[in-house]
């Protein structure tokens, strides 16, 4: 799978190391994926949308999500690639 990355803002809290933006195949955008670092690592997370059940609850819900396991792996290597580029030419 062709995936092309970019890192459109690094540093942007604590725990937000960066926002990316993909390109998949040559045919489908992804913008808005966190890199995220917490106590259990590092991470991507998908663009969200956060909604409120009847009962006060606030839930999040992907926009875009790749839908096997193979698909995250191949996204996620891509994303941390471009952001371990970013940083080493920051």
């Amino acid at each position: 799978m062709n995936i092309k990355v970019k890192i459109t803002k690094l540093g942007v809290s604590e725990k937000v190391k960066a926002i990316a933006d993909a390109v998949i195949a040559d045919s489908f955008a992804v913008h808005g994926i966190k890199i995220i670092e917490n106590e259990k690592g590092v991470y991507i997370a998908m663009p969200n949308e956060r909604w409120t059940t009847k009962d006060g609850e606030t839930k999040y819900t992907d926009i875009f999500h790749p839908v096997n396991q193979e698909a995250r792996a191949e996204l996620q290597k891509a994303v941390f690639a471009a952001y371990d580029e970013k940083l080493r030419n920051n």
